[in-house]
């Protein structure tokens, strides 16, 4: 995502004193020429009382998306709609029926989102994957590929069907990881990443699956790369699920009802996945949210504030004049600045609330929530 010379003039005249004094100028000039060259891509140069150093992250706007979602939209307890695939918390994803032995035309793809600074080392890519049998006293089993998600290429296999990464005996989960160091060695390689998992289950049945992350590490960072694609081909036909707020694709998170007027306990709140690296220079940031009601002929309207953890930063909107309504079919897109996001920390740590209201006590679609933050690493 992120990445002079001079022509030396012919003497005019052939007399030997002055073709000297113009050479060694001339060289003269290559020589400070070429020097202010090499300095201008050295990563640190000193002499003459200057110095001049490259930046290690150059300025750029990365996004970062929410995978964990929590609905007050019914105005009581908040009901956890996080993605099944992002966190090892019980909340699980189940596919389709594999086979007793491993298929080349039976697997699972995930996608990971793309949000860390181009064309930086990575140190250590760990693929996280926790998984159960669907049935007690029944294993299952599984070994990867890595590929390229935009071209399909493959890069690397680890495991294979004699033998297994790992199993999961007698419906008991198992917290697997395999090192992927070997395949994902840039950051513009972890943007684009798929991992394909083959599997069997011995009674011809589902595995269910706690965790699919990778987890990555940088010399200015460490991140966590989430699924934004599932596709569970198990039963060796395709079943994509997108994650809804990662893109503008229509596939939208359906909230719960909403009141006619807004309400302190009827809101949702986003937890983006952001990585800014210790000691970066934020210039600004930014929200797009992407929304509409979910029945036609009804008008829903938002506003949201902004958090650092638990710690409220900023405002946007009130109840008396929110960000926007749309009482059209189609999704809005609102785009709005965040300049509380000024510190590393508020935006690692930031957390969306918005409160929405419907004209006809009814949900909301949101098929975007996209935090955009623009800063460089000296």
């Amino acid at each position: 995502m992120m990445r002079s010379s001079r022509r030396q003039r012919k003497p005019s005249s052939p007399r030997r004193p002055l073709y000297l004094g113009a050479a060694i100028g001339a060289a003269a000039a290559v020589f400070i020429s070429t020097s202010v060259a090499l300095a201008a891509f050295s990563s640190s140069v000193t002499g003459g009382g200057a110095s001049l150093a490259t930046k290690r992250i150059f300025p750029g706007v990365r996004s970062a998306w929410p995978w964990d979602i929590r609905d007050a939209a019914a105005g009581g307890a908040e009901v956890n709609a996080t993605d099944p695939l992002a966190y090892s918390d019980s909340v699980l994803a189940t596919t389709g029926n594999w086979t007793s032995t491993f298929s080349a035309t039976r697997f699972d793809d995930f996608d990971f989102n793309a949000g860390l600074p181009g064309g930086i080392s990575v140190t250590s890519a760990i693929f996280n994957f926790t998984f159960a049998s669907s049935q007690a006293n029944k294993n299952a089993c599984f070994y990867i590929e890595v590929r390229r998600a935009s071209t399909n290429t493959l890069l690397g296999t680890h495991g294979s069907s004699g033998t297994p990464s790992a199993c999961a005996n007698a419906g008991a989960q198992v917290a697997a990881t395999v090192d992927i160091s070997a395949e994902v060695t840039s950051t513009d390689i972890a943007n684009d990443l798929r991992i394909r998992v083959y599997a069997d289950q011995s009674s011809n049945k589902a595995i269910n699956i706690d965790l699919a992350t990778v987890t990555l590490t940088t010399p200015y960072m460490s991140s966590t790369a989430l699924a934004h694609r599932w596709d569970d081909e198990a039963t060796g036909a395709p079943a994509v699920t997108l994650w809804s707020p990662y893109a503008v694709d229509g596939s939208a998170y359906t909230s719960g009802l909403f009141a006619t007027a807004f309400s302190a306990t009827r809101y949702l709140k986003f937890t983006p996945n952001e990585a800014v690296p210790a000691g970066s220079a934020i210039s600004s940031a930014d929200v797009q949210f992407a929304y509409k009601s979910a029945a036609a002929g009804d008008q829903t309207c938002w506003y949201f504030e902004v958090y650092n953890g638990t710690t409220l930063i900023g405002t946007h909107g009130s109840s008396a004049s929110p960000v926007s309504c749309n009482s059209t079919t189609s999704y809005v897109t609102n785009n709005v600045s965040l300049p509380e996001l000024s510190t590393v920390a508020a935006a690692n740590n930031v957390v969306i609330k918005a409160y929405l209201d419907n004209s006809g006590s009814r949900a909301a679609s949101i098929d975007l929530v996209q935090l955009d933050v623009n800063y460089y690493l000296d």
